[in-house]
């Protein structure tokens, strides 16, 4: 009998052990099982821009900014609370580091100031999310460009000048200058972070969002604790203004701006030092977004927010047919030409949409019978989460054959919790903000 209890409590515990390891996931939505159940209802704390969306929207944080209102909305652990900005920091920008513009991690904030007539932001200010004030606030030089450290909340404040840029690091959260120094012969700092990270609509920036200093023959990091810069063992800018970086599986990928007239343009990837030989690619050719309207400096369709990434590919905008291209062998394998005209757009899924006015969108990795997108929803529909879409003002989620299992209509862009699929999401019902989250039926 001695034996019997260690035995069967040694069974106990193999059975609750197996229980917890098979334990049905908890609901989410596109489990094909999950409906909506309203988990909070509050009158619209402030009303989003006329495009739907907030300059600041940080769900995480629950914070929410537009014009010169920032809120806090309560939660489990948290107070809410309702600034009113002053008019320096009006938020109107949804690119991180322009003129009322936010820079977000976690819940830590830094607005970015602007004025009428000047150009560049004008000062930047620290928020206490605690208690909903401004603890800090210092002017800026005009034409100065503000960022936010990639692996830190530092941030880089830079003026540049013909032959010189002057940089400082700040601590976001006490305001306290960390150093300042000047670097001859930059001729600008360019943000690393790719474009459809500057404008996302919960106001997040990605991890890949570093900076970059550019000279006419070095490209360089810049250390958050000590301004020092890093330049980049064999990275040689091509020739042209170089407009964007992007960091992609060990590349550095810049791109010039289209040149004025011709619209000539280049994309460069460096090397890795890991690997022999390998030499990166470059590609020059024509600059032509056709969905974007004509720069009025350049006269080329321009326009640098629009992304050059989607998902594991990269788009070369060639005036003869866009080339799609992996972003780490670019031009060195095979790749796929658009016809002239036609474009890249996503829709919040996984998937790559060809694009073209006056014709059907396709996808870019499939075949031609399969469905671009559930039937019923227009080109404007994008998945919030997944199975949940928004179609103007229509918000549907679907199962796993496209019927629907929950319908609603938002007033603004409705957006999700987390980075996450299949978790809580918020919309806006009249004057009402809701939050649903998924539960199973009984």
């Amino acid at each position: 009998m001695r034996h019997l209890w260690p035995r069967g409590l040694m069974a106990v515990v193999v059975g609750l052990l197996v229980a917890g390891c098979f334990a049905p996931p908890p609901p989410m939505f596109g489990d094909g099982e999950a409906v909506p159940e309203e988990a909070s209802r509050v009158p619209l704390p402030v009303r989003p821009g006329p495009d739907g969306t907030w300059a600041l929207n940080a769900p995480s944080a629950g914070l929410l900014g537009q014009g010169r209102t920032l809120v806090r909305r309560n939660g489990t652990e948290n107070e809410g609370w309702r600034l009113t900005l002053p008019a320096e920091f009006t938020l109107t920008s949804h690119q991180p580091g322009a003129a009322h513009s936010a820079l977000v991690r976690g819940d830590r904030v830094v607005l970015v100031g602007g004025r009428d007539g000047r150009r560049g932001p004008s000062a930047i200010a620290g928020l206490d999310p605690e208690r909903g004030l401004l603890t800090w606030r210092h002017a800026l030089p005009p034409s100065s460009q503000v960022f936010l450290f990639e692996s830190s909340f530092e941030v880089l404040t830079a003026v540049c000048r013909p032959g010189s840029c002057r940089l400082t690091g700040w601590n976001a959260w006490s305001g306290e200058r960390q150093w300042t120094r000047a670097v001859s012969g930059a001729v600008r700092v360019v943000d690393a972070c790719p474009a459809n990270e500057l404008a996302t609509a919960d106001g997040r920036r990605g991890d890949g969002c570093g900076s970059y200093l550019v000279t006419p023959d070095r490209v360089g990091t810049v250390d958050p604790d000590d301004g020092r810069v890093h330049w980049q063992a064999g990275l040689r800018p091509p020739d042209g203004t170089v407009d964007r970086i992007i960091k992609a599986n060990d590349r550095v990928i810049m791109a010039t701006a289209p040149a004025k007239g011709s619209c000539r343009a280049t994309i460069l990837a460096s090397g890795v030092t890991s690997g022999d030989g390998d030499r990166g690619w470059r590609y020059s050719f024509v600059w032509d977004q056709p969905q974007a309207p004509r720069d009025a400096r350049t006269g080329c369709r321009w326009d640098r927010t629009l992304p050059l990434t989607a998902g594991f590919h990269m788009v070369l905008p060639d005036a003869t047919g866009a080339l799609v291209v992996d972003p780490y062998f670019g031009t060195l394998r095979p790749s796929r030409r658009l016809a002239p005209g036609e474009y890249l757009v996503t829709d919040g899924t996984m998937n790559k949409i060809i694009r073209a006015p006056g014709r059907p969108d396709r996808l870019l990795d499939a075949g031609a019978d399969q469905l671009v997108r559930p039937h019923g929803l227009s080109p404007a529909a994008r998945s919030v989460t997944r199975n949940f879409w928004q179609d103007g003002r229509r918000l549907l989620l679907l199962d796993y054959r496209g019927n629907t299992l929950w319908r609603g209509t938002s007033d603004c862009q409705a957006f999700r919790h987390d980075k996450g699929k299949g978790g809580p999401l918020t919309y806006c019902d009249g004057n009402d903000l809701v939050t649903l989250r998924p539960v199973h039926k009984d």
